[in-house]
């Protein structure tokens, strides 16, 4: 069964992750919470700051937080990679690839291309909290 960064993975090669992203700002943009304030008199020191409102609700938001810092996580690893690691990670992960296949494409054993894999996993597993 796969594990958690797996799906991390997959989602961020599947370019699912920026969606995700996007679907979450959009959520938050058009979200209204409702004020149950309804005491009476009147409000002194209201402002409308409708941008500022929004800024603070998309740098507060912890799921939003989380899909940012797990992606900048995943991109920060594949970016000091050699660029075969990154072909098989393409592979695998994004075009669903059997290690077979890969394994004849990249004229790798599938052992060393697992050990690859394990090794890029345990290295972004120990920066994202899952």
């Amino acid at each position: 069964m796969a594990d958690k960064v797996d799906k991390l993975l997959r989602n961020y090669f599947a370019g699912k992750i920026d969606k995700q992203i996007k679907a979450r700002e959009m959520y938050l943009q058009f979200h209204r919470e409702v004020d149950e304030n309804i005491g009476g008199g009147r409000a002194q020191n209201k402002y409308n700051n409708a941008v500022e409102s929004q800024m603070i609700k998309l740098e507060t938001d912890y799921e939003l937080n989380q899909l940012n810092h797990q992606k900048m996580i995943v991109e920060f690893w594949l970016s000091g990679i050699d660029k075969t690691l990154r072909a098989m990670l393409e592979m695998h992960y994004g075009k669903r690839m059997t290690w077979a296949q890969i394994s004849m494409k990249l004229h790798y054993s599938e052992t060393t291309l697992h050990l690859w894999k394990n090794e890029f996993k345990k290295s972004v597993e120990h920066y994202v909290d899952l």
